[in-house]
């Protein structure tokens, strides 16, 4: 954590990957183990990662169904579009497995054996032909993006609000550069980045400088949904960051782990990573693989990577909902190893100003982590001050979550452009907006870093709760899932609807 704390003469030290293999210490003796065991199984292409702490095999379902006692199918997603059913067929396990009594005590999780991808991370679509009933004397950035995007949240309104400054190409630090998250058919589209980048006047085009997984941009014409989410995340993000290199992680399968790990294997990772996806914490197939997941983000973290997650947008409920009778923490939101963006709204529609809690914006508190060191007192004031809902509804020494919020609710969604043609723009809402956002802020934040000489943040939120009064502190509202039964309310300092705020640059840019 030294090297994450501003008040530690090792802040900003990040670890090499051969510091944080020294730190894990694992023995030799331990891997040989498992090599040993899984020999027998006809297993092919044995890779240990270069921590040392991940080996991955390939054998066919048979050795399998030997090796871990159990039994293996075929799967396929009933709402797998046709034309993208690739990523919708898996291979899982219908029982339990078990790993040999032999290394058992070495192994935590084995990934890609029950748990089935989720689908349907999408923002909120609001749809081509609507407007914010009250835009009659907005401010003008909501026209700032042609008729097509008349009332909705444009580059310039964030600008604006946010305050951070324009970065050209002759502005960019050596080395710097942020990622974005997408899966299971979220490709993106060269016409409609340029769509976007031309109404909106950008300065620096929306470009990605590199692609790890592949990229089809014809499934991007299949409809609405076919690539909205990572035209949010990479509009909005490059829009922020301005001319900060964009490189886009893909996969067809949904894998938070496995996505971690590729980052993590990554020799030189983008220092802001940004995801838009996640699942409640009851979701998960089990705490091994959420604590595994978490070892992944602390890895990162200490070689200098920001990773935001979206917090969620069912509010306190989850996806889960209400049928549980109690909150649904996201995970990776929950994650004490993340920074958690939670979603705002302007207090009044389409007047740069005051925000407020986005009513489906998620928060709360973790049912697996712990209340972590650095945000115990901001948690504590919470708790002591404000009014709260019925005790059994929420964990009340659980990690709190969001940490930050930035504009993302209905009450002026984001305008962007979709449909693989460069001819269609629409309204989208959700935390989806609002991580991609806070995500570019904080890579000109880098950027300032980088470029005095010094190092990137790396791992966030001991500097955010450290400069809790760098952000626009949101006091109104309650992220109560469009007022089904309860929620936790905004207040003074940080809370669970909107964390500390939503970014100040300029303040922000003075606490570096």
């Amino acid at each position: 954590m030294d090297v994450s704390d501003p008040r530690s003469p090792d802040y900003g030290n990040h670890l090499t990957v051969e510091e944080v293999k020294n730190i894990l210490s694992l023995s030799p003796h331990v891997t040989y183990e498992v090599e040993q065991e899984i020999s027998k199984y006809n297993v092919t292409d044995v890779k240990i990662n270069k921590y040392g702490d991940i080996l991955s095999l390939q054998l066919n379902a048979k050795e399998a169904e030997k090796l871990f006692q159990t039994e293996l199918y075929h799967h396929e997603h009933k709402n797998a579009p046709e034309k993208a059913k690739v990523g919708s067929r898996v291979i899982r396990a219908v029982k339990p497995y078990h790993v040999p009594e032999s290394i058992a005590d070495h192994v935590s999780i084995v990934e890609g054996l029950v748990r089935f991808p989720k689908r349907e991370f999408r923002p909120t679509t609001v749809g081509e032909n609507y407007r914010p009933p009250s835009f009659v004397g907005a401010d003008d950035e909501f026209n700032s993006c042609g008729d097509s995007c008349t009332g909705y949240i444009t580059p310039a309104v964030l600008q604006k609000r946010y305050g951070y400054p324009t970065i050209g190409t002759a502005d960019v630090a050596d080395g710097n550069r942020m990622a974005v998250a997408e899966f299971q058919y979220q490709y993106y589209d060269d016409a409609d980045m340029g769509a976007f980048s031309d109404a909106c006047g950008l300065e620096s085009p929306v470009e990605v400088a590199s692609t790890v997984g592949g990229n089809k941009p014809q499934f991007c014409s299949i409809g609405v949904q076919a690539c909205v989410e990572s035209l949010l995340d990479i509009e909005y993000i490059k829009a922020v960051a301005g001319a900060i290199p964009l490189e886009v992680y893909y996969s067809g399968t949904f894998s938070l782990y496995d996505w971690a790990v590729q980052v993590n294997d990554d020799d030189s990772p983008a220092q802001v990573q940004s995801v838009s996806y996640g699942n409640d914490e009851v979701q998960q197939t089990s705490d091994d693989y959420m604590f595994t997941t978490n070892t992944e983000f602390m890895k990162a973290g200490a070689r200098g990577v920001s990773i935001f997650f979206a917090s969620g947008d069912q509010g306190v409920w989850g996806r889960t909902g209400t049928s549980s009778g109690v909150f649904n923490p996201d995970f990776p939101g929950g994650s004490p190893y993340v920074t958690a963006v939670g979603g705002t709204d302007f207090s009044t529609q389409s007047t740069i100003g005051d925000e407020t809690t986005w009513e489906d914006s998620g928060g709360g508190f973790s049912n697996t982590f712990d209340i972590p060191s650095y945000q115990a007192d901001a948690v504590a004031t919470y708790k002591s001050t404000a009014t709260l809902p019925d005790a059994k509804l929420f964990n009340d020494t659980g990690r709190g979550y969001p940490d930050i919020a930035a504009l993302g609710g209905q009450v002026n969604p984001y305008c962007i452009a979709y449909g693989g043609s460069g001819k269609k723009f629409t309204g989208v809402a959700g935390t989806s907006a609002s991580s991609p956002v806070a995500a570019g802020i904080f890579a000109v934040l880098n950027n300032e870093r980088l470029s005095s000489g010094g190092a990137a943040l790396g791992f966030l939120n001991p500097f955010l709760y450290q400069n809790a009064d760098a952000f626009n502190d949101v006091t109104t509202g309650t992220n109560n899932a469009g007022g089904r039964n309860a929620g936790f309310d905004a207040a003074p300092g940080w809370d669970p609807a909107t964390g500390l705020g939503t970014p100040d640059y300029v303040k922000l840019s003075a606490a570096l």
